[in-house]
């Protein structure tokens, strides 16, 4: 990111010199450490040392504002937690509203609230292996994702669960130790530390790190520099690279391999993608819950182009319908996903939302899809009313309860409707109390503080009453068909 390059042995010897600066700290196997901060070497770093210790990392969503941060650091009660530069002010706000009182450690020189440096935990500790015995069936990282109740609920993987996802993609994603692997996607995702970093360091391969946010002229100029071989871009990524003006100005031949998921993508930006650049693309499908579990090779995109793909090779996938049962060709059903190897250990603290999504070993995705044969299957809905934008996952109830709280709102209902770039985007339908009058843009404006730029509304309608089903429950579905098939007729 900095020009700062490490070879494997430099990278172990920060490791260790980390994790043993943290056990003497006083950092114990099980505890919880969160991280906040951009993309970094040193988010590697401070990765690898947790797991070597055998404590639970918490990758924080860079992205959120106060009150998502005091819920995850209450919800987890870590030991430790570890602070980019520029989030250093947020932290120091927000640790009013901590419950617990966590060790404050800035990742750069300059002590937070009198806490300590990343810098000084590394000077105390020792270059030689922690000496922790780690069990690979325990827990090793609590992922975050937005929960329907409009809180993010914490997802539970072990050691072995993270090794076999990756185990699965260096399989199925063809990469080898010759691979130049670009990482610009967040690090706080699975996408970024799970699905491209583990896979890299398992196999020996090269990553370039990207710090934040998605400038496509920096892309395109890194896979130039670097002579980048292969990487993982979402489709709104795709999009804003296809669409750039500066497109034909770089050299772009070295990409061979490009894995792209995580959002619904539009037949034009894949035909688009797949015409610019001379790679393999590779779709690939999962939850945060189930860890990747499918894809979609190169050989399958000249005739099977707009399914999700098969199963992988250490996944196990079946779709079912409400009884249980397998769906058959052409039917549809809910994908389920065998818990082991790839799935999680649970919901952190909640058993009952647990119990819910796992049920005799499997995890049941929510996800609606069509048995295509041949082992191969299409995403066409979901059974939540989950939008996914530009690959982040929302929740309209997060986004109803915020709107809910303007003066002049009665009624509301949020959806995802079609967007050229980022998949989805979300729209908020809204009835007005009586006598009262708003716009559009004073509803955007009134949700900016209160929840993540992500999850704001790009669009809003005003309706006079809300469609409604015979129990009073608002029928999304009419909300939203009227934009998918205008999509459709564009297509």
């Amino acid at each position: 990111m900095n020009g700062e390059t490490l070879t494997y042995a430099e990278l172990d010897i920060r490791i260790n010199q980390l994790a043993n600066g943290l056990l003497e700290h006083g950092v114990r196997p099980g505890d919880r450490v969160a991280l906040l901060a951009m993309n970094c070497l040193d988010y590697a770093v401070v990765a690898y040392a947790v797991a070597k210790c055998g404590c639970v990392l918490v990758p924080v969503n860079f992205r959120f504002q106060h009150g998502e941060l005091v819920y995850v650091i209450n919800n987890s009660s870590p030991a430790m937690l570890f602070v980019g530069s520029e989030f250093a002010q947020l932290v120091s706000e927000a640790t009013t509203g901590f419950k617990s009182n966590p060790a404050i450690v800035s990742m750069t020189d300059e002590a937070i609230d009198g806490g300590t440096t990343l810098a000084a935990l590394r000077a105390n500790g020792r270059e030689t292996e922690p000496g922790i015995e780690v069990d690979p069936s325990s827990a090793a990282m609590i992922m975050y994702t937005s929960g329907t109740t409009g809180f993010p609920k914490g997802v539970l993987f072990s050691h072995a669960a993270n090794l076999a996802v990756a185990q699965g993609l260096v399989i199925e994603g063809d990469m080898d130790r010759d691979d130049v692997v670009l990482i610009s996607v967040p690090m706080f995702h699975n996408a970024g530390l799970n699905v491209l970093l583990l896979p890299c360091l398992m196999m020996g391969a090269t990553s370039h790190i990207m710090g934040s946010g998605f400038d496509p002229v920096k892309i395109m100029a890194a896979v130039a520099e670097h002579r980048i071989s292969l990487t993982l871009w979402v489709p709104t990524m795709l999009a804003m690279l296809v669409d750039h003006k500066a497109v034909g100005n770089y050299d772009l031949g070295s990409l061979r391999k490009i894995w792209y998921g995580s959002s619904p993508i539009s037949r034009r930006v894949l035909d688009a993608s797949m015409r610019l650049f001379d790679a393999g693309f590779y779709q690939f499908y999962g939850q945060t819950e189930s860890g990747m579990n499918s894809v979609l090779r190169p050989e399958d995109h000249a005739q099977r182009s707009q399914f999700t793909g098969r199963e992988m090779v250490n996944a196990e996938l079946r779709i079912v319908d409400e009884n249980g049962d397998d769906v058959a060709d052409g039917g549809v059903g809910e994908v389920i996903i065998a818990q082991k190897p790839l799935g999680m250990i649970g919901y952190y603290g909640d058993e009952a939302a647990t119990r819910e999504v796992v049920r005799g070993g499997w995890i049941y995705s929510g996800d609606l899809a069509r048995v295509e044969g041949g082992g191969y299957f299409t995403i066409i809905d979901r059974k939540r009313d989950m939008i996914i934008s530009g690959a982040e996952n929302i929740y309209p109830k997060e986004v109803e309860d915020v709107i809910a709280g303007h003066p002049a709102v009665r009624e509301v209902s949020v959806f995802g409707i079609p967007h050229d770039t980022y998949g989805e985007s979300v729209c908020a339908a809204v009835v007005l109390q009586d006598g009262q009058t708003t716009s559009e843009e004073e509803i955007i404006a009134f949700c900016e503080r209160k929840i993540s730029h992500y999850k704001r509304p790009r669009a809003v309608e005003f309706h006079d009453e809300l469609p409604k089903n015979a129990s009073g429950k608002i029928t999304k579905n009419r909300l939203r068909e009227p934009h998918w098939m205008e999509e459709a007729k564009r297509v």
